[in-house]
């Protein structure tokens, strides 16, 4: 296996949800304390078991910066007790992590690996645990750092305690006989197959390159970068790319197997704000719309990078399970059934980020009985038994968008006829950052507005198990 592949699977397995740019930083950490083979020249050189387990050691600190100190240290920690008492007769925490990597019964016998660090001033100190089975029997080999040589001695293990803590801030990695059995299954999978090593923009072995490319994207002294996701089929570049438009540079990252389409904006050195970033990123993204005639929807992200990043694809979320049962049929209400169809419009525009169109989408479910007056008179009736789901940081950004505008007025005028018309009155412009963060609130509420009429007006049910009528008015 490859370190580059590697660090694409570690940052899946244990990079808690950070940018991939964080693993890369991690990796170089490593490289620089000689724990994993560095330079241009050996990016294509296969890494040993050994390796691989420092690879892994480099995950136990939070900070990336520190992954190359941790595994030094902690990969050569000693079993207590001795070789004898040690986890295969290894002779060191990384020596018994590599043998998990090199034979399928030792990785089924490991039941799960502990790895603990303790931040004390001055004195950090580093400890791991081996639970395993042996002729049927549950075992631990610990390790503790080499210079402990009275746990050296032979019989050390019997009345050392394991389990105590290391301090009163001790971090814990465990990681499970199917974390080690999956990432063996790989290893072996990519010695067998012996494919060549592919490399892309994003592999630069040195510091020296990785500046200077970062230089050519624009990155300074004291840059604050927002990264933002972008989804989209229009013409993009194959390379990182930075342009200007606006009177602003940003630059444009392409998709890749593990990065969606992004764009990356110095806020401190563009002299702009984060909403100001995301309006001039949606009208270029209106004008690269309109001249290839594809969609283009700009995404969620972060700030505060000093260089720019790429944005991870997105993982969208979803719902299995063992023995799925539904016993619902279709309902033979019509009204109803259309209903259904723009409630689902409006959860489809909310992924899309169309929040004027979730907006519209939902107020069509609510008004399919009434007009005008008499949606806001329902509205006014219904708002508080129908928002006492909603979360309370929606409503209170709601109250402060309609600055003391009648609820029925504000979700009619300023929601529901500003979204479906170009008034003079109730202006919209779907490419404000302001506009959409305030129809996206809106939304919210008029989502529950819409499920409540549903409930209510048709007492429909929203389980999977039965179509009885469940609802009860009090």
């Amino acid at each position: 296996m490859y370190a580059k592949n590697l660090s694409l699977r570690l940052h899946r397995e244990l990079s808690e949800a950070r940018s991939y740019d964080e693993t890369l930083k991690r990796f170089e950490s490593l490289r620089g304390y000689g724990q994993l083979p560095r330079g241009r020249d050996k990016a294509a050189q296969r890494l040993t078991n050994n390796e691989i387990a420092r690879a892994v050691l480099g995950y136990v600190p939070t900070l990336s910066g520190w992954a190359g100190h941790v595994a030094l240290i902690m990969s050569d920690l000693r079993p207590v007790g001795g070789v004898s008492a040690s986890f295969r007769d290894a002779a060191s925490l990384s020596d018994a992590m590599a043998a998990l990597l090199s034979k399928d019964e030792d990785c089924n016998a490991l039941v799960s690996l502990t790895l603990s660090l303790a931040r004390n001033p001055g004195n950090d100190e580093y400890q791991a645990k081996i639970l395993f089975e042996d002729d049927g029997q549950r075992k631990i080999a610990s390790y503790v750092s080499k210079y402990a040589l009275t746990l050296a001695a032979s019989g050390a293990e019997k009345t050392f305690d394991p389990d105590r803590p290391l301090s009163t801030n001790t971090r814990q990695l465990v990681l499970s006989r199917a974390f080690f059995r999956s990432l063996k299954e790989d290893v072996d999978i990519s010695r067998q197959l012996d494919r060549p090593l592919e490399t892309d923009w994003r592999e630069y072995e040195t510091e020296e390159e990785r500046s200077a490319f970062h230089e050519r994207l624009g990155a300074r002294r004291g840059s604050r970068f927002l990264n933002l996701g972008v989804d989209t089929t229009v013409t993009w570049p194959k390379d990182p790319t930075r342009i200007e438009f606006g009177g602003h540079h940003f630059v444009l990252f392409p998709k890749t197997k593990d990065n969606s389409h992004s764009i990356s904006i110095d806020l401190r050195g563009e002299r702009i704000n984060a909403e100001d970033a995301r309006t001039l990123l949606n009208r270029f993204l209106s004008v690269l719309t309109w001249c290839d005639n594809r969609h283009a929807i700009l995404r969620e992200g972060w700030s505060g990078n000093p260089v720019p990043v790429p944005v991870p694809r997105r993982d969208m979320a979803f719902s299995t399970m063992v023995t799925w049962t539904f016993y619902r049929s279709m309902p033979e209400d019509e009204t109803l059934l259309n209903c259904l169809s723009y409630y689902r419009e409006g959860l489809n525009a909310a992924e899309a980020e169309i929040a004027s169109q979730e907006v519209l989408s939902f107020f069509k479910v609510f008004e399919m009985r009434r007009e005008g007056p008499e949606v806001r008179s329902w509205i006014v009736k219904e708002f508080d038994e129908a928002c006492k789901n909603v979360q309370p940081e929606y409503l209170k950004r709601f109250d402060e968008d309609r600055q003391e505008k009648a609820v029925e007025k504000y979700v009619y005028d300023n929601c529901r006829v500003a979204s479906a018309h170009a008034s003079k009155k109730f202006r919209s412009d779907a490419d404000m950052s302001f506009e959409t963060r305030r129809l996206s609130v809106a939304a919210e509420i008029m989502r529950a507005l819409a499920r409540h009429y549903i409930r209510t007006e048709f007492d429909f049910s929203d389980s999977y198990l039965s179509d009885e009528k469940v609802y009860r008015r009090h």
